[in-house]
C-alpha cells in the first residue's frame, strides 16, 4: 500500500470503500464482490460466483467478476485487492469493519466478566457498527441471504449480552430505549422481550414491565398459538416479586449530571474520539486532561459533549459542565461554589474563600470518578492561569476535558486534540443532517464544492446548510458560488462567520497581520515555514509570525506523507483576510517567494536521486554549469527528496503566475523541480505549467532563449520516459541541443543528447542513437561530470543490447556504475545496475542477474518510485522464469502490471505481458501465454517499440512449436525476422564494442 494511504471497508451495514476517509463511488455488483472478500479477507473464484449469482451462474460470470475485480482496483487510489492462486483476497494494510467489531465485541465480554462497567460502552460501539441491516445494498442471492441472517443472529445476540451486563451492574437505564427499539422490531423474539421486561422493572417501571409482558403473552397466543417461553415467564415472575437487580456501586448521595444534549447531527470525528477514549485508562494510574484546541467554529464544544455522553458509564459519579465563553468574567470560586454545590454540598457548608473551596472540591473528587468539562477558558479578565488550574481534577479516576480558542501554556495537558476541519463525507453527512439525503444525492457536486468552500468548518456548514434550507429553489453549488465570492461580509451567513473570527484576530499583533493578509493573498493553497521569512525579508520575524499564527489557530498544519509539514490558512480565515478581492494577487510578493524557492532548492536539487538534467543558472549569471555534490547520506537523499514533494506544488503555481512577468522565475522554476516530476503523479501537472510559461519565452533576448532550450529538453526527457512519445520526443531533445552549444551550455547539452538517443533507440534508429551519442562525447569533452558521463555509457550499452552485442553491452553498463557509485545520481546507477541484469540474464549469468536485481532494488532507499520499481519487478520476473520458478514468475509479472498501471507506462505494460507469457508456459497454461504475447506484440508494435516487438514475436514463435503448431510458429518467426531487419536498416557501420570510454573523474562537485 502507498505509504500514508489507509483504506478502510465496511460491510456490517452499508458497504463503503474508503481511502483517506473519501468513499470511493462503486457499483452495486462491485460493491458485493468487495464484501464478500472483506468478510474473510479472502474469496475463491467460485464462491463469488455462488456469492454473486447463486447456484447457477450464467457462463460469462467468470469474465465479469474479473471485470467487477478490475473495476475496485481501477476506481480505489490506492492497493486493495490482490489475486491469489485461487482467487482474491484484501491487501494486509486494509482495514475491515468486521474485524474491528471481533476486537469490540471480545473486549466487551472481558470487561463484563470481571463487572467493570467500561464493558457497557465496548458493547454499544460494537452494536453501533452492526447497524440495523447488514449488506446494505447487496443483490440478494441464496449465499447473501444466509450471511445476511448469520449477522443478523449476532446483532441480536451481541445486544442480549449488553442488557445483561447492564442489568448485572445497575446500570439498566442505559438501554431501555434500546430495547424498546428492538422488540418493536423483534416483537418475537423472546430472550430480548424477557430482557426488556427486567429492564423496565429495575428502573422503576414496573406498571410498564407488566404491560409488555401481557402484550407479548397475547401476541404468542394470537399469532403463534404457543405460550411464552420458561426465560420471559421467569422474566414475569421476577417483576412480581419486586425488585432483585442490585444498585450501583460506587454512588454517592449526589451525582450530578450537568453536560448538555448531543448536538443534533453530530458527524464525524472518529478518530479524535478514538484518541480520547483511548486515553482514559490513564485515569486509574492520574487525573487526566485533555486539551481541544482549534479555530472558532470547528466544534470544539460539540466534540467535548458527545466525548463526555459516550463516556457516561466510565465516570459513574457525574459529569460539571462550565460555559466559561459565554460570561464576560471568569470568577473561579464562584464556578466552585456551583461545583460544590452540584457535588452535593449544603449551600450554607461552601467555603468562603477560593483556596478553601478548591481544597473542598479536590476532597470531594478523591476516590470518585467524575468527568469536568470547561468549555470556552480562554485569557478572561479576573481569572489567572493558577487560578483556572483550581478546576482540574487533582486525583486518579476523574478527568477534565478542556476547549479554548488559544494554546494555554499554563494548562500542561495529558492529551492536546487539535479539532480541525471535517473531511468531505463528514461534511456532507453534517449538510444531510439539516438538508436531507435526497437533496445531497441530487446535488452531489454541489455539496461537495459547498464542504470545499467552507473549509469543512462545522458552524460554517450548520449556518449555510440552514440557509439552504430556507432556499430549496437555489442550488447548493450556486450557494458556494456566493459565499465564495463575497468574500465574509455581504451575506449574513458570512457574517456570522466573521464575527466569530474577529475576537481571535484582534488578538494577534499587528505585524503578524500584515505578513496574514500577504500569504493570504498568494496563489497558493499551503505554504512552507519559510514563505513568511520570505516576504519579510527575515526568517526570524517569519518564524514569529508563524509561531502566532499556530497559536491562534489562524493557519493549521498541513502533513502529507513524504513531505515536510505546510501550513494552510483555513478556507474562511483567507476569505475574512481578502475579502471580495481574492483575485488580487502581489506580483512582486509571488517574486519574493519564488526567488526565496529557487535559492533553497539548489542544494536539495544536487542531492535528488533523479538527476540528468544539470540544475539552472541563477538569473542573472552567465550560462555555467556548476559542479555536482558527491554521494549525499541516506538522510540527505530523502530530505531532497522530501523537499520537492513538498514544494512542486508551489513551484508549478508560482511559475504560471509569474510567466507574463518574470519569466526568468517562471522557466527555472519548472526546470529546477523537473527531475522531481519525473514520471510522478502531478507530471501532466507540471506539463502544463510547461505549456503556459513557454508562450512567455518567444522574445530573443539570451536568457528567454536559454529558458527555451531548457524547458524543450525536459519536456522531451518526460515525453520519452512518460508517454512513450519517442519521435516526438526525439525530435524536440536534439533542437534543444543544438541551441544548447550554440550558448556553451555544455552540460544540459549532453543530457538532451542522452534523451534524443534513447528517444531514437525506441523506434529502433541506430543510427540516429549513435549519432546523439557522439554528439555528447563532444559536449562531455568540456566537462567534468561523473552523472552525465554515466548517463551516456547507460545509453551506449543499451544500444549493444537492443542489438544482442551482449560483452559490449555489459562493459558499458559496467563502466556507467563505476562512473555513478560516487555521485548523488541513484537513479542513475540503479538504472545502470537494472540494465547490467538484464544483460547478465541474457548471457546466461542468471545467479549474478538476480544479485543486481536485489541490489537495485536495495537502491529505492525505502521510498517508491513506481515509473521504476515496475521495471526492477518485471526484471525479477524474467529470472524466475529463466530459473524455472513458475508461481515465483507469475507473481512478479503480475505485480509488474500493477506497477505499470499505476505508473500509467504503456511500454512497461506491453513488457510485462511477455514475462507474464512465460511464467504461464511454466504453469502449463499455453492458450493464456499466447493471449499475453499477441496482445504484448500488438502494443509494442502500437508504441513503435519495433525491437521490443521483436523479443515477444521471438517468444511467441517458440511457444507456437512447443504447442504443436509449427506453422503458426514459422510465421511469428518471419515476423520476427521483418522487425528486427527493420530495426537493422537504420544501423551505423561502427565497430560493434562502441567507442573508447573516456576517463572521468567520478568525484565531482
Amino acid at each position: 500500500m502507498a505509504r500514508g494511504r489507509r483504506v478502510e471497508v465496511a460491510v456490517l451495514a452499508t458497504v463503503v470503500l474508503h481511502v483517506d476517509d473519501e468513499p470511493v463511488r462503486l457499483s452495486g455488483l462491485e460493491r458485493a464482490v468487495l464484501a464478500r472478500i472483506a468478510l474473510t479477507r479472502s474469496a475463491t473464484a467460485a464462491s463469488l460466483l455462488t456469492w454473486l449469482y447463486g447456484e447457477d451462474p450464467p457462463a460469462s460470470a467468470p469474465n465479469r467478476v474479473q471485470a467487477l475485480i478490475s473495476g475496485i482496483r481501477r476506481k480505489c487510489s490506492a492497493p486493495v485487492i490482490e489475486t491469489t492462486p485461487g482467487g482474491y483476497r484484501l491487501v494486509p494494510d486494509v482495514q475491515v469493519d468486521v474485524e474491528r467489531l471481533a476486537v469490540l465485541r471480545d473486549r466487551a465480554r472481558e470487561l463484563a466478566a470481571v463487572a467493570d462497567p467500561a464493558c457497557l460502552r465496548s458493547f454499544r460501539e460494537a452494536s453501533t457498527l452492526l447497524g440495523d441491516e447488514s449488506l446494505q445494498d447487496v443483490p440478494s442471492t441464496a449465499a447473501v441471504e444466509i450471511e445476511r441472517s448469520r449477522l443478523d443472529a449476532e446483532r441480536l445476540a451481541l445486544w442480549e449480552e449488553h442488557a445483561a451486563a447492564a442489568l448485572a451492574l445497575g446500570r439498566a437505564d442505559q438501554v431501555v430505549a434500546d430495547l424498546a427499539t428492538l422488540t418493536a422490531r423483534h416483537p418475537f423474539h423472546e430472550a430480548l422481550l424477557a430482557q426488556y421486561v427486567l429492564v423496565l422493572a429495575s428502573t422503576g417501571q414496573q406498571e410498564r414491565a407488566l404491560g409488555v409482558y401481557r402484550e407479548a403473552y397475547d401476541r404468542l397466543d394470537s399469532e403463534l398459538g404457543v405460550e411464552p417461553s420458561a426465560r420471559l415467564r421467569e422474566a414475569h415472575a421476577e417483576v412480581l416479586r419486586g425488585p432483585q437487580v442490585p444498585a450501583p456501586a460506587g454512588r454517592v448521595a449526589h451525582v450530578p449530571r450537568t453536560l448538555p444534549r448531543r448536538a443534533p447531527g453530530f458527524v464525524g470525528r472518529d478518530e479524535e474520539i478514538d484518541r480520547i477514549v483511548g486515553a482514559v485508562a490513564q485515569v486509574d494510574d492520574a487525573p487526566l486532561v485533555v486539551h481541544l484546541t482549534g479555530l472558532a467554529g470547528m466544534g470544539k464544544s460539540a466534540l467535548a459533549v458527545e466525548v463526555g455522553q459516550r463516556l457516561r458509564d466510565d465516570f459513574p459519579d457525574g459529569s460539571l459542565h462550565l460555559e466559561a465563553g459565554s460570561a464576560p468574567a471568569l470568577e473561579v470560586g464562584a464556578v466552585l461554589a456551583t461545583f460544590l454545590r452540584l457535588l452535593g454540598v449544603h449551600p450554607d457548608a461552601v467555603p468562603g474563600g477560593t483556596a478553601e473551596r478548591a481544597a473542598l472540591y479536590r476532597s470531594l473528587l478523591d476516590e470518585r470518578r467524575v468527568l469536568v468539562v470547561l468549555d470556552g477558558v480562554d485569557a478572561h479578565a479576573g481569572a489567572t492561569s493558577s487560578e483556572l488550574s483550581l478546576l482540574l481534577p487533582a486525583s486518579p479516576g476523574s478527568m477534565a476535558i478542556v476547549c479554548s480558542r488559544y494554546d494555554l501554556a499554563w494548562l500542561q495537558p495529558d492529551l492536546h486534540v487539535q479539532v480541525g476541519p471535517l473531511s468531505g463525507t463528514s461534511g456532507r453527512a453534517l449538510l444531510a443532517g439539516v438538508l436531507g439525503d435526497d437533496r445531497i444525492r441530487a446535488d452531489h457536486d454541489g455539496a461537495d464544492r459547498l464542504v470545499s468552500t467552507l473549509g469543512g468548518m462545522p458552524l460554517a456548514l450548520r449556518l449555510a446548510a440552514g440557509r439552504a434550507r430556507q432556499r430549496p429553489d437555489v442550488g447548493l453549488s450556486r450557494l458556494a458560488e456566493r459565499l465564495s465570492s463575497g468574500g465574509l461580509g455581504t451575506d449574513d451567513v458570512a457574517a456570522a462567520l466573521a464575527t466569530s473570527l474577529s475576537d481571535v484576530w484582534e488578538r494577534v499583533p499587528e505585524s503578524v497581520q500584515e505578513v496574514a493578509r500577504r500569504v493570504a493573498r498568494l496563489p497558493v493553497a499551503t505554504f512552507s515555514a519559510w514563505v513568511p521569512g520570505a516576504l519579510l525579508g527575515d526568517d526570524a520575524a517569519g518564524e514569529h509570525a508563524i509561531d502566532a499564527l499556530c497559536a491562534a489557530h489562524l493557519v493549521e498544519p498541513v502533513r502529507r506523507s513524504g513531505q515536510t509539514p505546510q501550513f494552510r490558512l483555513h478556507d474562511v480565515v483567507a476569505r475574512f483576510l481578502v475579502g471580495s478581492h481574492d483575485d488580487d494577487v502581489d506580483v512582486a510578493d509571488v517574486a519574493l517567494v519564488a526567488e526565496q524557492l529557487l535559492a533553497r532548492a539548489v542544494v536539495p536539487y544536487r542531492d535528488h536521486p533523479t538527476q540528468l538534467v544539470p540544475v539552472p543558472p541563477a538569473p542573472g549569471r552567465a550560462v555555467g554549469d556548476g559542479p555536482r555534490r558527491g554521494t549525499p547520506a541516506l538522510q540527505e537523499r530523502e530530505s531532497a527528496v522530501a523537499f520537492f514533494a513538498t514544494e512542486n506544488a508551489t513551484a508549478r503555481t508560482l511559475a504560471r503566475t509569474l510567466a507574463p512577468v518574470r519569466a526568468d522565475l517562471a522557466w527555472r522554476l519548472l526546470a529546477i523541480t523537473a527531475p522531481a516530476h519525473h514520471v510522478s503523479p502531478s507530471e501532466g501537472d507540471w506539463l502544463d505549467a510547461l505549456d503556459v510559461v513557454e508562450k512567455h519565452l518567444d522574445a530573443m533576448d539570451g536568457d528567454r532563449r536559454l529558458g527555451a532550450a531548457h524547458l524543450d529538453l525536459c519536456r522531451a526527457w518526460h515525453l520519452q520516459s512518460r508517454a512513450s512519445s519517442s519521435e516526438p520526443a526525439r525530435a524536440l531533445a536534439d533542437a534543444a541541443r543544438r541551441r544548447l552549444v550554440e550558448q556553451g551550455a555544455h552540460a544540459p547539452a549532453t543530457a538532451a543528447a542522452v534523451v534524443a538517443a534513447s528517444s531514437a533507440l525506441s523506434v529502433g534508429r541506430r543510427d540516429l542513437a549513435e549519432a546523439d551519442l557522439a554528439g555528447a562525447d563532444e559536449s562531455l569533452d568540456h566537462l567534468d561530470d561523473a552523472v552525465l558521463a554515466g548517463w551516456v555509457e547507460i545509453m551506449r550499452g543499451t544500444v549493444h543490447h537492443d542489438y544482442d552485442e551482449l560483452d559490449a553491452a555489459a562493459g558499458a553498463f559496467t563502466r556507467a556504475r563505476e562512473l555513478l557509485a560516487a555521485t548523488a545520481a541513484r537513479g542513475a546507477f540503479r538504472q545502470a545496475t537494472l540494465e547490467l541484469s538484464r544483460t547478465c540474464r541474457r548471457r546466461g549469468s542468471i545467479d549474478a542477474a538476480e544479485a543486481l536485481i536485489v541490489e537495485a532494488l536495495e537502491l529505492f532507499d525505502g521510498g517508491v518510485d513506481d515509473h521504476v520499481h515496475g521495471y526492477v519487478v518485471d526484471a525479477r520476473a524474467e529470472v524466475a522464469v529463466a530459473h524455472g520458478q513458475a508461481t515465483e514468475a507469475f507473481e512478479r509479472a503480475q505485480e509488474a502490471r500493477a506497477w505499470a498501471r499505476r505508473a500509467r507506462d504503456a511500454f512497461l505494460a506491453a513488457r510485462s505481458r511477455r514475462s507474464l507469457a512465460g511464467a504461464l508456459r511454466l504453469l502449463g497454461r499455453l492458450e493464456e501465454a499466447e493471449s499475453e504475447l499477441v496482445a504484448s506484440v500488438e502494443e509494442l508494435t502500437a508504441l513503435g517499440r519495433t525491437l521490443s516487438a521483436a523479443a515477444s514475436l521471438r517468444d511467441l514463435a517458440v511457444l507456437l512449436e512447443l504447442m504443436g503448431r509449427p506453422d503458426d510458429a514459422g510465421e511469428a518467426s518471419r515476423r520476427e525476422r521483418e522487425a528486427r531487419a527493420a530495426a537493422r536498416l537504420h544501423r551505423s557501420r561502427v565497430d560493434p564494442t562502441g567507442p573508447t570510454p573516456r576517463a572521468v573523474p567520478s568525484g565531482s562537485s
